[in-house]
């Protein structure tokens, strides 16, 4: 006799799609610490879609969707922060190299 297992709960495919979201910011945030550390970084992770058709969150895992939004904001923010860093850090190098900044026009013409 062949049984068909249920098909899964509504909860337990919301608790799929939050553990899917965790695994995507561990791997973000391993990247980041890698290219902290200076390390060769691992490979970003595919970008992320949402699954379809969960209907709303449930009451019970509220509080995880929360964590880890929690998560992704404050690695947005590393990100963001980092990227500032870069930008001066460039900048910076290029000073001490003494590569001339991009050159921008002086003057503009506007007799039209």
């Amino acid at each position: 006799m062949n049984v068909l297992a249920p098909a899964p709960s509504w909860t337990a495919e919301w608790g799929q799609a939050l553990h899917d979201l965790e695994l995507d910011v561990e791997r973000a945030e391993a990247l980041l610490r890698a290219l902290h550390s200076g390390a060769d970084p691992a490979d970003p992770p595919p970008p992320w879609s949402p699954p379809s058709n969960l209907g709303p969150l449930p009451e019970s895992l509220r509080e995880r969707a929360q964590l880890v939004l929690a998560r992704q904001l404050d690695l947005t923010a590393q990100v963001a922060a980092a990227a500032v860093r870069s930008r001066r850090d460039l900048v910076l190098a290029r000073r001490i190299e003494g590569t001339p900044a991009p050159s921008r026009p002086m003057y503009v013409d506007a007799a039209f």
